[in-house]
């Protein structure tokens, strides 16, 4: 007898269809797996032999071959134990099946006959016909497959709820997905607030129009200055995520099984915040390793990838988040095939004049020769430089400030802005763009007009400056999203307004370090 079972397995993020094929023949009782399964995939047959006893039916007595299709692709992870042990079953004859392929199982299964809750899930989701497919997951995954609008779910404890689920005369209802709709995006509430930060308002306006426009930004400064306390006060005042944002972070997450452990959210619904210690490795940041895994740049998709002391990372791991700064998508090649994975972030940094700190302290003096200076700041190439929109000097806080009782402007306030800011942009670019990062050259051409003395001026200046053609545009961006808050502050709501001599006067003094 002859059954076929549909479940899927990750390609990086994108869900391939995989056909669990399940023959049964006459011979002894053997088990033969095919279709390039990895270790944790041939180790299966125990967990789902263990389960099915547990669960009250008799292990195969047959003998059975299995076949993973396509058999060209590598199969990884423990999501086909479920509709393996089901094919199993339905192929000796233990429990009836009606239609068994409108159905797609994924799940993991442990010796006592319990679904345990798997990675990948809302990629399969995705992926699967709203119409005709029930997708039977663990319970624990149904608030992340429930974020498909239209489809049919059905979340499963054990092995026995599945097989009621899956019987001709089952009376279990497929849960038709309500989709992201009612789904909040939230701020992030661990972050600290604005109102903390005392003085330094030119840090904290530089993190504003950053956050207006999704532009990438560098602190320098003394230590203890507060570079790395005001960024971490930056999610407060992002911009709330759109559910298309939503299900590509969810996605990026589930992937990695990060969602639904204790104590998380079952989808993702606040703008990430990523800060990886500097001895972190390249696969680390950017992904790849033997199993092919998102790294930190793609975790930090739709959010912030805030390397604190950023001349003590490899030279080599900076470097490889230059072509992701650029275009927001990373594409690591190996031998095993090539993936994709979305890199869309705000990079944020924070680093010291030099290595005793204290170059920009009025207070103390450093101790550093001039050529230690310089081999200091050449860890930071001049191209990953040139990608940074807006540089910051941070200066000290003078510790009598500290003192002070009067609270500075909160996170909720610039919040306002900031997302006032963002509807002007979503009205002025659509679905195409969402951020004046994002701009193209010919986009920052259209949308970033100025009189013709601005023209000159910004020209001039930038002439002066010796910027090149990438810092020229990438001042424009920041330009238009000083204009932006300009705008929203006055409450107008023209998105074609141009930008005027003073925006580009404050873009430019944020190339200067």
């Amino acid at each position: 007898m002859f059954q076929r079972i549909r479940t899927s397995c990750l390609l990086g993020i994108q869900a391939i269809p995989v056909n669990v094929e399940v023959d049964s023949s006459a011979g002894l009782p053997g088990f033969t797996l095919v279709g390039l399964p990895d270790n944790a995939v041939r180790e299966s047959r125990e967990r789902v032999v263990s389960s099915i006893r547990s669960s009250g039916y008799a292990a195969a007595g047959s003998r059975m071959t299995v076949n993973l299709s396509p058999a060209d692709l590598k199969k990884e992870g423990t999501s086909l134990d479920l509709p393996l042990a089901m094919g199993m079953l339905i192929v000796s004859g233990e429990i009836p099946a009606d239609n068994p392929e409108k159905f797609v199982f994924m799940g993991e299964l442990s010796l006592d006959g319990k679904v345990k809750a798997v990675r990948g899930v809302l990629s399969v989701a995705m992926s699967l016909s709203k119409e005709n497919d029930i997708f039977v997951v663990p319970r624990e995954n149904v608030a992340e497959a429930s974020l498909v609008e239209g489809l049919a779910v059905i979340g499963v404890s054990t092995l026995s709820e599945c097989i009621e689920a899956v019987a001709p005369e089952s009376g279990v209802t497929p849960l038709r997905s309500q989709g992201i709709s009612h789904r909040n995006s939230v701020v992030d509430s661990s972050a600290p607030d604005f109102r903390s930060v005392v003085g330094m308002e030119g840090v904290k306006r530089a993190l504003e129009i950053a956050a207006a426009g999704a532009h990438n930004f560098l602190l320098v400064g003394s230590p203890g200055s507060g570079k790395t306390f005001s960024a971490r006060c930056l999610p407060g005042i992002l911009p709330p995520m759109t559910d298309e944002e939503i299900l590509e972070c969810t996605q990026i997450y589930s992937s990695m099984r990060v969602l639904g452990a204790a104590g998380t959210e079952r989808f993702l619904n606040r703008r990430p915040f990523r800060s990886p210690h500097h001895s972190s490795s390249m696969v680390a940041l950017v992904g790849g390793g033997a199993h092919l895994r998102p790294g930190e740049a793609s975790l930090a998709h739709n959010g912030v990838l805030f390397l604190d002391e950023l001349p003590e990372f490899n030279r080599n791991v900076l470097e490889a988040l230059r072509e992701p700064m650029e275009e927001g998508i990373i594409r690591i090649s190996r031998a095993c095939g090539t993936v994709s994975w979305p890199a869309r972030f705000m990079m944020g940094a924070a680093m010291n004049p030099c290595p005793c700190g204290y170059s920009m302290d009025p207070k103390r003096d450093c101790t550093c020769l001039p050529d230690a200076v310089r081999r200091y700041r050449q860890r930071i190439s001049g191209p990953m430089l040139d990608r940074i929109d807006i540089q910051v000097a941070v200066p000290s806080t003078d510790p009598q400030s500290l003192m002070q009782k009067k609270a500075g402007e909160s996170s909720a306030e610039i919040r306002e802005r900031v997302i006032a800011a963002r509807n002007l942009q979503r009205r002025r670019f659509g679905k195409k763009i969402r951020a004046n990062a994002e701009m193209s050259s010919d986009a920052t051409k259209a949308f970033a007009q100025m009189s013709t003395a601005t023209e000159h001026f910004a020209v001039a200046a930038a002439d002066k400056m010796q910027l090149s053609a990438r810092g020229y545009y990438r001042m424009l961006k920041v330009a238009r999203s000083i204009a932006d808050l300009r705008i929203a502050k006055d409450g107008e709501n023209a998105v074609d307004a141009p930008v005027e001599n003073g925006d580009v006067a404050e873009a430019l003094r944020y190339r200067a370090f």
